[in-house]
């Protein structure tokens, strides 16, 4: 066999090859470790902080939940004082009759006193005794 330059080049080149992809292969590579380690750290405090951001979210979920039942317990109560509003406003209106009624009537007693005063009865007799007595009963 014969070597000549060609072959001695290729074989040169490659114990070059097989030299440094041994070392690549076999090296400890610390900064690879360092990033993956990093990583990891980083992916902790990732999860951690998503565990938080879950409590979170659980605690307002109650939170709004309460606030709903409150919401409609509130509705409740507003529908039960509408009904009361609308049953007093009832009540004013038929005590607003009332009260124009006996104001017509008193105007009408005053009246009737009034002319009582202006033009009094005149009773005399039997009818006099009659009126005293129907008046003191």
């Amino acid at each position: 066999m014969k070597l000549d330059f060609k072959s001695i080049l290729i074989l040169i080149l490659l114990a070059f090859a097989l030299f440094f992809g041994y070392k690549w292969y076999f090296t400890d590579n610390s900064d690879y470790k360092n990033q993956i380690k990093e990583l990891k750290e980083q992916y902790q405090i990732l999860e951690d902080e998503k565990n938080q951001n879950k409590l979170i979210i659980e605690r307002y979920k109650i939170e709004l939940d309460s606030i709903m039942v409150q919401d409609s317990l509130n509705l409740i109560r507003i529908s039960e004082l509408e009904g009361n509003v609308f049953e007093a406003e009832q009540k004013a209106k038929d005590s607003k009759k009332q009260f124009d009624k006996l104001q017509k009537q008193l105007e009408e007693t005053r009246k009737k006193i009034e002319e009582f005063k202006k033009n009094p009865p005149n009773r005399t007799g039997d009818s006099l005794l009659e009126s005293i007595k129907n008046k003191t009963k």
